[in-house]
């Protein structure tokens, strides 16, 4: 009789403590997701949070957007009028001549206005004063077109290619900050070389083309 009721008592007291050690991981595992939960929270993963998430990502894309297409396409469009002039392939052909430039000053820079005599290929057109680049000296004779503006004489031959290249090389801006992104989100060192690489092509190539362009 005695040894049938401490068997009772012993199974009794091990279902008590099984039940007591389920007890404490279900408070457990209720404590890490409230614990998990205040992080999140924290982390701004609350719906709010989550919803200014997206609303900046979408900005980033945005903004990658238009660095990728928009700044290119701006730069671009402001200046093929003057790159089609430097290159012959607009523009009223002619010789400039340099008659004078004068300085003055912009802020903390220096900037020159300079004129020239514009002769025209055509000999039925008289000759006249019109603007013309900064960079050229009084006295220099130069091939030059006017712009499809008319207000001023822009280098053509190899000097006006030269000048040209600066504007033109900016295309390789979008492909390098497209390799860069990728390689940022595949984190791939080839890919960041690469951006790298095209970064360096489009800085030689400006300051090559404002050297020889001069």
């Amino acid at each position: 009789m005695g040894k049938r009721t401490r068997e009772r008592r012993n199974r009794r007291q091990r279902w008590e403590a099984a039940r007591a050690y389920a007890g404490a991981r279900e408070r457990r595992k209720a404590a890490g997701a409230r614990a998990r939960e205040q992080r999140l929270t924290a982390d701004g993963s609350s719906p709010a949070g989550e919803a200014s998430a997206k609303v900046f990502a979408g900005l980033g894309v945005l903004m990658l957007v238009f660095a990728l297409v928009g700044i290119p396409f701006l730069i671009l469009d402001s200046n093929v009028p003057e790159v089609q002039t430097a290159l012959g392939i607009r523009g009223t052909p002619g010789t400039a001549t340099v008659l004078s430039c004068r300085a003055y000053r912009v802020r903390r820079s220096t900037r020159y206005d300079c004129e020239a005599r514009f002769v025209f290929e055509d000999p039925a057109r008289a000759p006249i004063v019109i603007k013309t680049v900064a960079d050229v000296e009084v006295g220099e004779t130069f091939p030059a077109a006017i712009g499809p503006q008319g207000d001023q004489a822009l280098p053509t031959g190899a000097r006006g290619v030269w000048r040209a290249v600066p504007v033109m090389s900016v295309v390789l801006l979008t492909p390098a900050i497209l390799l860069f992104c990728l390689g940022l989100l595949m984190r791939s060192r080839t890919m960041k070389i690469g951006a790298g690489v095209l970064v360096a092509i489009m800085a030689a190539a400006v300051t090559t083309g404002l050297t020889l362009g001069r």
